[in-house]
Protein backbone atom coordinates (compact mmCIF):
# COMPACT_ATOMS: atom_id res chain seq x y z
CA UNK A 1 0.00 0.00 0.00
CA UNK A 2 3.30 2.11 0.71
CA UNK A 3 4.55 1.84 -2.54
CA UNK A 4 0.61 2.30 -4.14
CA UNK A 5 0.79 6.16 -2.24
CA UNK A 6 4.03 6.66 -3.57
CA UNK A 7 2.61 5.57 -6.85
CA UNK A 8 0.09 7.93 -6.38
CA UNK A 9 1.95 10.93 -5.12
CA UNK A 10 4.14 11.11 -8.27
CA UNK A 11 0.91 10.79 -10.41
CA UNK A 12 -1.12 12.50 -9.06
CA UNK A 13 -0.54 16.19 -10.32
CA UNK A 14 -0.02 14.62 -14.17
CA UNK A 15 -3.68 12.92 -13.64
CA UNK A 16 -5.44 16.62 -12.51
CA UNK A 17 -4.84 18.81 -14.82
CA UNK A 18 -6.74 18.75 -18.49
CA UNK A 19 -4.13 19.16 -20.36
CA UNK A 20 -1.34 15.93 -19.81
CA UNK A 21 2.34 16.92 -20.19
CA UNK A 22 5.17 14.82 -21.72
CA UNK A 23 6.88 12.18 -19.18
CA UNK A 24 10.71 13.46 -19.43
CA UNK A 25 13.05 10.40 -19.52
CA UNK A 26 16.13 10.15 -17.81
CA UNK A 27 18.75 9.82 -20.92
CA UNK A 28 18.54 10.49 -24.16
CA UNK A 29 14.79 10.10 -24.57
CA UNK A 30 12.76 12.98 -26.15
CA UNK A 31 9.23 14.92 -25.76
CA UNK A 32 6.81 15.53 -28.77
CA UNK A 33 3.86 17.78 -28.13
CA UNK A 34 1.73 20.27 -30.21
CA UNK A 35 -1.96 21.30 -30.29
CA UNK A 36 -4.96 20.14 -32.17
CA UNK A 37 -7.04 22.71 -34.27
CA UNK A 38 -9.65 23.60 -36.16
CA UNK A 39 -9.98 25.46 -39.87
CA UNK A 40 -10.43 28.56 -38.09
CA UNK A 41 -7.80 28.00 -35.41
CA UNK A 42 -9.90 27.36 -32.57
CA UNK A 43 -9.38 24.20 -30.12
CA UNK A 44 -11.88 21.61 -31.72
CA UNK A 45 -15.53 21.27 -29.47
CA UNK A 46 -14.25 17.97 -28.03
CA UNK A 47 -11.53 16.26 -27.40
CA UNK A 48 -9.41 14.18 -30.20
CA UNK A 49 -8.22 11.09 -30.31
CA UNK A 50 -4.09 11.50 -31.28
CA UNK A 51 -1.79 8.67 -32.43
CA UNK A 52 1.67 8.51 -32.79
CA UNK A 53 2.61 5.84 -34.96
CA UNK A 54 6.72 4.97 -36.17
CA UNK A 55 7.17 2.69 -39.44
CA UNK A 56 3.50 1.91 -39.03
CA UNK A 57 3.47 0.50 -35.95
CA UNK A 58 1.13 2.33 -33.79
CA UNK A 59 3.44 3.34 -30.14
CA UNK A 60 1.64 5.74 -27.59
CA UNK A 61 -2.12 7.01 -28.33
CA UNK A 62 -3.97 9.91 -26.41
CA UNK A 63 -6.49 12.50 -26.36
CA UNK A 64 -6.33 16.84 -26.38
CA UNK A 65 -7.19 18.58 -23.41
CA UNK A 66 -9.76 21.29 -23.60
CA UNK A 67 -7.88 23.80 -25.59
CA UNK A 68 -6.47 21.11 -28.15
CA UNK A 69 -3.80 20.02 -26.65
CA UNK A 70 -1.49 17.04 -26.57
CA UNK A 71 1.88 15.26 -25.81
CA UNK A 72 3.93 12.24 -26.36
CA UNK A 73 7.28 11.12 -23.76
CA UNK A 74 9.64 9.04 -23.83
CA UNK A 75 10.53 8.98 -27.39
CA UNK A 76 13.65 7.84 -29.18
CA UNK A 77 14.94 9.82 -32.55
CA UNK A 78 13.45 8.95 -35.50
CA UNK A 79 10.48 10.05 -38.22
CA UNK A 80 7.13 9.83 -36.61
CA UNK A 81 3.42 9.82 -37.90
CA UNK A 82 0.65 11.77 -36.17
CA UNK A 83 -2.93 11.29 -36.74
CA UNK A 84 -6.15 13.18 -35.41
CA UNK A 85 -8.91 10.63 -35.76
CA UNK A 86 -11.93 12.14 -37.27
CA UNK A 87 -15.14 12.87 -35.01
CA UNK A 88 -17.23 11.61 -37.98
CA UNK A 89 -18.91 14.88 -38.54
CA UNK A 90 -17.25 17.95 -38.98
CA UNK A 91 -13.45 17.41 -39.65
CA UNK A 92 -11.67 14.46 -41.72
CA UNK A 93 -9.01 12.20 -39.97
CA UNK A 94 -5.91 14.09 -40.59
CA UNK A 95 -2.20 12.83 -40.51
CA UNK A 96 1.10 15.09 -40.43
CA UNK A 97 4.47 14.22 -40.15
CA UNK A 98 6.73 14.80 -37.15
CA UNK A 99 10.75 14.58 -36.86
CA UNK A 100 12.19 14.29 -33.77
CA UNK A 101 15.75 14.57 -34.69
CA UNK A 102 17.35 14.58 -31.45
CA UNK A 103 21.63 15.56 -31.24
CA UNK A 104 23.53 14.68 -28.15
CA UNK A 105 22.45 13.12 -25.05
CA UNK A 106 20.38 15.50 -23.56
CA UNK A 107 16.39 15.12 -23.82
CA UNK A 108 14.27 17.85 -26.14
CA UNK A 109 11.23 18.98 -26.82
CA UNK A 110 9.76 18.87 -30.73
CA UNK A 111 6.62 20.57 -30.91
CA UNK A 112 4.17 19.47 -34.10
CA UNK A 113 0.85 20.69 -34.58
CA UNK A 114 -2.08 19.42 -36.68
CA UNK A 115 -5.04 21.20 -38.51
CA UNK A 116 -7.75 19.63 -39.33
CA UNK A 117 -9.45 19.25 -42.56
CA UNK A 118 -13.12 19.82 -42.53
CA UNK A 119 -15.40 17.15 -44.24
CA UNK A 120 -17.16 18.29 -47.06
CA UNK A 121 -19.83 20.07 -46.71
CA UNK A 122 -18.80 20.72 -43.15
CA UNK A 123 -19.57 23.99 -41.97
CA UNK A 124 -16.89 25.14 -40.87
CA UNK A 125 -15.47 28.90 -40.36
CA UNK A 126 -13.13 30.10 -42.74
CA UNK A 127 -9.72 29.81 -41.43
CA UNK A 128 -8.35 32.46 -38.99
CA UNK A 129 -6.88 33.69 -35.96
CA UNK A 130 -10.10 34.54 -33.60
CA UNK A 131 -12.65 33.45 -31.70
CA UNK A 132 -16.20 34.10 -32.01
CA UNK A 133 -16.00 35.44 -28.40
CA UNK A 134 -12.81 37.61 -29.95
CA UNK A 135 -14.96 39.14 -32.59
CA UNK A 136 -16.95 40.87 -30.11
CA UNK A 137 -16.25 44.58 -30.64
CA UNK A 138 -16.31 45.71 -27.32
CA UNK A 139 -12.72 43.97 -27.13
CA UNK A 140 -9.50 46.57 -27.31
CA UNK A 141 -7.61 45.63 -30.27
CA UNK A 142 -4.73 45.47 -27.85
CA UNK A 143 -6.08 43.15 -25.41
CA UNK A 144 -6.88 40.98 -28.53
CA UNK A 145 -3.11 41.08 -29.79
CA UNK A 146 -2.11 39.71 -26.37
CA UNK A 147 -4.66 36.73 -26.42
CA UNK A 148 -3.16 35.88 -29.58
CA UNK A 149 0.59 36.09 -27.99
CA UNK A 150 -0.99 34.11 -25.69
CA UNK A 151 -2.38 31.18 -28.21
CA UNK A 152 0.93 31.13 -29.46
CA UNK A 153 2.40 30.52 -26.78
CA UNK A 154 -0.07 28.13 -25.42
CA UNK A 155 0.21 26.07 -28.69
CA UNK A 156 4.13 25.50 -28.28
CA UNK A 157 3.47 24.77 -24.79
CA UNK A 158 5.10 27.45 -22.99
CA UNK A 159 2.94 28.32 -20.10
CA UNK A 160 4.89 30.94 -18.38
CA UNK A 161 5.07 33.08 -21.48
CA UNK A 162 1.08 32.26 -22.25
CA UNK A 163 0.04 33.23 -19.08
CA UNK A 164 1.54 36.30 -18.80
CA UNK A 165 -0.30 37.32 -22.27
CA UNK A 166 -3.78 36.32 -21.11
CA UNK A 167 -2.87 38.28 -18.06
CA UNK A 168 -2.49 41.57 -20.00
CA UNK A 169 -5.16 40.66 -22.41
CA UNK A 170 -7.97 40.42 -19.30
CA UNK A 171 -6.49 43.36 -17.52
CA UNK A 172 -7.16 45.23 -20.91
CA UNK A 173 -10.52 44.00 -20.94
CA UNK A 174 -11.89 41.99 -17.75
CA UNK A 175 -14.92 40.83 -19.46
CA UNK A 176 -12.99 38.48 -22.51
CA UNK A 177 -14.10 35.38 -21.57
CA UNK A 178 -11.95 33.13 -23.41
CA UNK A 179 -8.39 34.88 -22.25
CA UNK A 180 -10.05 34.07 -19.21
CA UNK A 181 -10.64 30.53 -19.59
CA UNK A 182 -7.28 30.50 -21.68
CA UNK A 183 -5.09 32.01 -18.27
CA UNK A 184 -6.66 29.30 -16.04
CA UNK A 185 -6.09 26.65 -18.58
CA UNK A 186 -1.95 28.33 -18.05
CA UNK A 187 -2.12 28.22 -14.31
CA UNK A 188 -3.64 24.70 -14.13
CA UNK A 189 -0.42 23.83 -16.15
CA UNK A 190 2.09 25.63 -14.05
CA UNK A 191 0.43 24.19 -10.76
CA UNK A 192 -0.68 27.38 -9.37
CA UNK A 193 -4.47 25.79 -8.20
CA UNK A 194 -5.48 28.81 -6.22
CA UNK A 195 -5.07 30.97 -9.39
CA UNK A 196 -7.06 28.71 -11.17
CA UNK A 197 -9.83 28.44 -9.43
CA UNK A 198 -10.27 32.16 -9.20
CA UNK A 199 -9.80 32.30 -12.72
CA UNK A 200 -12.34 29.40 -13.63
CA UNK A 201 -14.59 31.11 -11.65
CA UNK A 202 -14.51 34.60 -12.88
CA UNK A 203 -15.04 33.01 -16.65
CA UNK A 204 -17.88 30.58 -15.09
CA UNK A 205 -19.55 34.34 -13.78
CA UNK A 206 -18.82 35.70 -17.87
CA UNK A 207 -20.66 32.64 -19.15
CA UNK A 208 -22.92 30.77 -17.12
CA UNK A 209 -24.12 28.48 -19.95
CA UNK A 210 -20.99 27.08 -20.67
CA UNK A 211 -19.74 24.26 -19.26
CA UNK A 212 -15.81 24.61 -19.60
CA UNK A 213 -14.94 27.03 -16.77
CA UNK A 214 -17.33 24.54 -14.03
CA UNK A 215 -15.34 21.57 -15.00
CA UNK A 216 -12.15 24.08 -14.61
CA UNK A 217 -13.93 24.73 -10.92
CA UNK A 218 -14.13 21.06 -10.26
CA UNK A 219 -10.65 20.07 -11.74
CA UNK A 220 -8.99 23.09 -9.36
CA UNK A 221 -10.94 21.84 -5.96
CA UNK A 222 -9.83 18.69 -6.18
CA UNK A 223 -5.80 19.66 -7.12
CA UNK A 224 -6.04 21.93 -3.73
CA UNK A 225 -7.42 18.83 -2.24
CA UNK A 226 -10.86 20.13 -1.31
CA UNK A 227 -12.36 16.87 -2.18
CA UNK A 228 -16.07 17.11 -0.86
CA UNK A 229 -16.32 20.23 -2.81
CA UNK A 230 -14.80 19.16 -6.20
CA UNK A 231 -17.36 15.94 -5.76
CA UNK A 232 -20.09 17.42 -5.42
CA UNK A 233 -19.57 20.08 -8.47
CA UNK A 234 -18.45 17.80 -11.00
CA UNK A 235 -21.04 15.12 -10.34
CA UNK A 236 -23.42 18.17 -11.12
CA UNK A 237 -21.26 18.85 -14.18
CA UNK A 238 -21.55 14.97 -15.42
CA UNK A 239 -25.06 14.75 -14.60
CA UNK A 240 -25.91 17.60 -17.22
CA UNK A 241 -24.12 15.96 -19.63
CA UNK A 242 -22.73 12.90 -19.48
CA UNK A 243 -21.03 12.83 -22.76
CA UNK A 244 -18.03 15.07 -21.32
CA UNK A 245 -14.67 14.02 -21.25
CA UNK A 246 -12.67 16.07 -19.00
CA UNK A 247 -14.05 15.69 -15.75
CA UNK A 248 -13.98 11.62 -14.85
CA UNK A 249 -10.66 11.10 -14.17
CA UNK A 250 -10.82 14.16 -11.51
CA UNK A 251 -14.05 13.08 -9.87
CA UNK A 252 -13.03 8.85 -9.94
CA UNK A 253 -9.70 10.51 -8.29
CA UNK A 254 -11.29 12.60 -5.70
CA UNK A 255 -13.79 9.80 -4.86
CA UNK A 256 -10.83 7.02 -4.54
CA UNK A 257 -9.21 9.75 -2.29
CA UNK A 258 -12.38 9.93 0.12
CA UNK A 259 -12.83 6.08 0.21
CA UNK A 260 -16.03 6.32 -2.15
CA UNK A 261 -14.14 3.60 -4.20
CA UNK A 262 -17.30 1.85 -5.90
CA UNK A 263 -17.90 5.58 -7.42
CA UNK A 264 -14.48 5.88 -7.82
CA UNK A 265 -14.49 2.64 -10.01
CA UNK A 266 -17.41 3.47 -12.46
CA UNK A 267 -15.80 7.03 -12.54
CA UNK A 268 -12.38 6.03 -13.66
CA UNK A 269 -13.66 3.14 -15.63
CA UNK A 270 -15.53 6.09 -17.63
CA UNK A 271 -12.23 8.21 -17.95
CA UNK A 272 -10.78 4.81 -19.61
CA UNK A 273 -13.53 4.63 -21.89
CA UNK A 274 -14.24 8.13 -23.01
CA UNK A 275 -10.13 9.88 -22.95
CA UNK A 276 -8.48 6.77 -21.99
CA UNK A 277 -6.94 8.18 -19.81
CA UNK A 278 -3.49 5.70 -18.76
CA UNK A 279 -3.44 7.12 -15.29
CA UNK A 280 -6.77 6.17 -14.47
CA UNK A 281 -5.83 2.28 -14.74
CA UNK A 282 -3.04 2.96 -11.51
CA UNK A 283 -6.35 4.63 -9.51
CA UNK A 284 -7.97 1.66 -10.39
CA UNK A 285 -5.28 -0.93 -9.56
CA UNK A 286 -5.96 1.27 -6.41
CA UNK A 287 -8.85 1.23 -5.90
CA UNK A 288 -9.22 -2.73 -6.31
CA UNK A 289 -6.63 -3.18 -3.81
CA UNK A 290 -8.54 -1.71 -1.27
CA UNK A 291 -11.66 -3.54 -2.21
CA UNK A 292 -9.48 -6.58 -1.88
CA UNK A 293 -9.77 -7.48 -5.55
CA UNK A 294 -5.86 -8.35 -5.79
CA UNK A 295 -6.59 -9.56 -9.79
CA UNK A 296 -8.07 -6.96 -11.11
CA UNK A 297 -5.50 -4.49 -8.99
CA UNK A 298 -2.95 -6.36 -11.28
CA UNK A 299 -4.68 -6.20 -14.54
CA UNK A 300 -4.90 -2.56 -14.68
CA UNK A 301 -1.36 -1.78 -13.53
CA UNK A 302 -0.26 -4.30 -16.35
CA UNK A 303 -2.34 -2.60 -18.82
CA UNK A 304 -0.67 0.85 -17.44
CA UNK A 305 2.87 -0.84 -17.95
CA UNK A 306 1.79 -1.87 -21.63
CA UNK A 307 0.22 1.66 -22.80
CA UNK A 308 3.89 3.36 -20.84
CA UNK A 309 6.28 0.92 -21.63
CA UNK A 310 9.31 3.75 -20.58
CA UNK A 311 7.37 5.05 -17.94
CA UNK A 312 10.32 6.49 -14.82
CA UNK A 313 7.97 4.58 -12.16
CA UNK A 314 7.97 1.13 -14.09
CA UNK A 315 9.77 -0.18 -11.46
CA UNK A 316 8.25 0.67 -8.71
CA UNK A 317 4.80 -0.48 -10.62
CA UNK A 318 6.53 -4.18 -11.26
CA UNK A 319 6.82 -4.01 -7.38
CA UNK A 320 3.77 -3.61 -6.66
CA UNK A 321 2.23 -6.01 -9.07
CA UNK A 322 4.75 -8.84 -7.19
CA UNK A 323 3.59 -7.53 -3.87
CA UNK A 324 -0.38 -8.26 -5.30
CA UNK A 325 0.63 -11.42 -6.90
CA UNK A 326 2.11 -12.63 -3.27
CA UNK A 327 -0.86 -11.38 -1.53
CA UNK A 328 -2.87 -13.37 -3.70
CA UNK A 329 -1.37 -16.62 -2.65
CA UNK A 330 -1.93 -16.22 1.04
CA UNK A 331 -4.54 -18.22 2.48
Amino acid sequence: MNNMRRILALLACVALLLCASAARAQQAVNSLEGRVSMPNGEAPPQSVRVTLTLNGRRIYETFTDLNGHFSFGGLASGGYTLVAQSDGSSFETTSVRADVTAYGSAPQSFTQNIQLRPKPGAVVDRAGTVSIDELDPSIPSHAREEYRQGVKYAAENKAEEAAHHFEQAVREHPAFYVAQLALADEYSKLQRHDDALAAYKHASELKPERHEPYVGVGVSLVSLKRYDEGIRLLRGVVELDKTLTAPYLSLGYAEMMTGNYREAESHLLRACELNRASVAHVYLANVYEQTNEAQKAIEHLETYLKQNPKTSNAEALRAAIDKLRRKQKKP
